[in-house]
């Protein structure tokens, strides 16, 4: 949820509580801009989001500042408590959340895990976490190996650092859950064996056997890379473009390659691959690599 959608979201809840304390349908919003910190320009806009949606009305008097609240802004609310109490989802976005916002920061010597959670870009449906779920969810990492820190009175964490394993989940675009537990994916062994560097990274070995327990043929994503490396130059990109459509080649054939290739991951790199041949759509070498990339998103079902 962006926070511009948080936004959205907030408005729709202050409206709710104040029909219910003001027994008034029709309600003017420029106290909770006021309170909230968002300028008159940002209003229109979230208000001009919200009965683009249909969530509120327009009730025809004091354009821009009078509302009323929607039928449909109502499911939205209880669809987004719903999302909200789903303690399962909550505690795996927790602990993913330490990881990614300790990556993003890493540079910034973060003194405590308090200024993740009074960070406004990080909640759960727009609800703010807690000291406890993220201390509960800390712990955790650190019996993972994933991360360090000193516990605090309060149930704060000090000094929290990022270790390698933490590190190598983020990097892999991989859930804390997925990482920790990769067999869970188990299907089918394939014994992929690539002759003649088709399908590989030049400069890489001639010949390369993938051994993987994922249940996942990455013979196309292997050879989908392979080919975007060997023709980049040919393409008519950019020298910034063509250098990133390469090094995304470089990622997937290293996901694809590796012990137990990630399906979500797979296609992440192989959309990106995609949207950075766009520009090459009219050269034969870009729709031959198009052509590939979407016969290997295919073969995922």
């Amino acid at each position: 949820m962006s926070r511009f959608d948080r936004q959205r979201f907030s408005l729709l809840e202050w409206v709710e509580q104040k029909v219910v304390e003001t027994h008034s349908d029709v309600l003017d919003v420029e106290s909770w801009a006021f309170h909230n910190g968002v300028s008159a320009l940002q209003l229109r806009s979230i208000i001009g989001s919200l009965f683009d949606s249909g969530l509120l009305s327009d009730p025809g008097i004091d354009q821009g500042r009078s509302v009323a609240l929607a039928p449909a802004g109502v499911s939205e609310l209880q669809a987004i408590r719903e999302k909200r109490a789903n303690r399962r989802e909550r505690a795996a976005f927790v602990r993913n959340e330490i990881l990614r916002w300790l990556y993003d920061h890493e540079e910034e010597n973060v003194r405590s895990l308090a200024e993740m959670i009074q960070d406004p870009d990080v909640h759960f449906y727009g609800d703010p976490l807690t000291t406890e779920e993220v201390g509960k969810a800390f712990r955790y990492l650190s019996e993972q190996h994933m991360v360090k820190g000193r516990s605090a009175w309060g149930g704060d964490v000090l000094v929290p650092t990022l270790l390698a394993r933490g590190i190598e989940c983020v990097e892999s675009g991989r859930t804390v859950s997925d990482f920790i537990k990769p067999q869970a994916n188990v299907g089918n062994v394939y014994n992929t064996y690539l002759p003649n560097a088709q399908g590989v990274i030049i400069g890489e070995q001639e010949n390369v056997t993938q051994n993987n327990s994922a249940g996942i043929d990455p013979t196309a994503f292997v050879q989908l890379a392979g080919y975007v490396g060997q023709v980049s130059s040919t393409l008519n990109l950019a020298e910034p473009q063509r250098v990133e459509l390469e090094r995304v080649a470089q990622e997937l054939h290293g996901e694809a390659t590796s012990g137990a290739p990630d399906q979500g991951r797979l296609r992440a790199l192989t959309d990106r691959i995609l949207e950075g041949l766009s520009g090459a759509a009219g050269t034969i070498a870009g729709q031959i690599a198009i052509q590939m990339g979407q016969g290997a998103l295919n073969s995922l079902g």
